[in-house]
């Protein structure tokens, strides 16, 4: 493992950027390519917005980020109900008329492995983007595909 970085962050919408903000800098200084730095970015963005969103009895959700040689893993728990009997995984496409659930279509085109865990007292949500043969490694540049 390259890294593991855990973040508590307030279930505030105004600090949905920093999260973002963090694993951008990471990727860079790890030498990812931005076109995959991006997708990860987008599906984080989501996956911290659902968090704040739907969070209940908590100030505070949790963002870990793990980065290894071929893979980065996220994971943001909240406290919130999470999906109750309706599984995400099977739910339909979503049109543009629909306000919400467009996130979690956005987050399975984005990332290589989505997983949704219903957890004692929340929700944890899982993101895997895979980068083979990358070798990622502190200070190394690395050309956008």
């Amino acid at each position: 493992m390259l890294l593991r970085l855990e973040l508590q962050l307030p279930r505030d919408v105004r600090y949905v950027g920093v999260a973002r903000n963090v694993a951008e800098s990471l990727f860079r200084e790890l030498g990812c390519p931005e076109d995959v730095s991006a997708d990860i970015q987008l599906a984080l963005t989501e996956a911290c917005a659902n968090a704040v969103r739907h969070a209940v009895d908590t100030e505070e959700y949790s963002v870990v980020l793990r980065i290894d040689q071929d893979c980065c893993e996220i994971e943001v728990v909240d406290l919130g109900p999470g999906f109750g009997t309706r599984d995400p995984r099977t739910d339909r496409a979503v049109g543009p008329e629909v306000e919400s659930g467009r996130g979690l279509l956005l987050m399975r085109a984005l990332v290589d492995d989505l997983e949704f865990r219903a957890l004692e007292d929340g929700t944890s949500v899982r993101l895997r983007k895979f980068w083979h043969g990358l070798a990622l490694s502190p200070g190394q540049k690395v050309a956008a595909r």
